[in-house]
């Protein structure tokens, strides 16, 4: 039997915008006027959805877990401000360099390839934290039912223009059940025009190839 995963699905997400954006900092140039606004938003886009899930489970998760493990909720909230910190250090980082000289900025972006390095080390171990230690506690104690419940309160309270940006990360990094799960219970349950939206970006970063294979199946839901 498959079990619920309250995680996996969004952590499938940053996984694969953290990957994207690892790669676009190694091959920067960041003396390329435009190519460093463009790292810029991309960047500073992922913080605010790296920030929003922090919150959301610090309101939705959090608390259930201290009442179960106490132990496991001091760690994870452990590691949600350390992760917080680097992320932090590095947005500050970003607006130094965009804010310096360009001969400056070569260096200066050393500086942050070696900080996002740092970050994404710590927050893949975090990730892990949860997908095992808090999701075991979890399981143990909250049903399917629960735990959908959790879901839903977490996605229900992320303003739309956000949760798109969670999506765009979501949906490509997740397998046809996942997508299909996902899209399948918009369809059901969000207003058309949310569901509508989710589909446009679904057919703008997915290959033609998968998109034809998840509307067909949205399709027949």
């Amino acid at each position: 039997m498959v079990k619920y995963e309250l995680f996996m699905p969004v952590h499938k997400g940053l996984r694969f915008a953290l990957g994207n954006l690892l790669n676009h900092v190694n091959q920067l140039n960041f003396e390329n006027e435009r190519k460093l606004k463009e790292f810029s938003k991309e960047f500073n886009t992922l913080c605010a959805v790296l920030h929003s899930h922090a919150e959301h489970e610090d309101e939705h998760v959090h608390p259930i877990i201290e009442k179960y493990a106490p132990e496991v909720a001091e760690k994870m909230e452990a590691e949600h401000e350390a992760t917080d910190v680097l992320l932090i250090q590095l947005e500050h980082l970003i607006n130094e360099i965009n804010n310096s000289s360009i001969d400056l900025r070569r260096e200066l972006g050393v500086k942050f390839v070696y900080g996002y390095n740092k970050f994404l080390a710590a927050y893949l171990n975090h990730l892990q934290t949860e997908e095992v230690d808090v999701m075991n506690i979890l399981w143990g104690k909250l049903s399917v039912e629960d735990l959908m419940e959790v879901t839903v309160a977490i996605r229900s309270s992320i303003p739309q223009e956000i949760l798109m940006d969670y999506f765009k990360y979501m949906i490509p990094g997740q397998n046809i059940y996942e997508r299909v799960e996902m899209l399948g219970g918009m369809k059901k349950f969000a207003p058309p025009e949310a569901y509508q939206a989710a589909c446009e970006l679904a057919a703008s970063v997915l290959s033609n190839e998968d998109w034809l294979e998840l509307k067909k199946e949205l399709e027949a839901a």
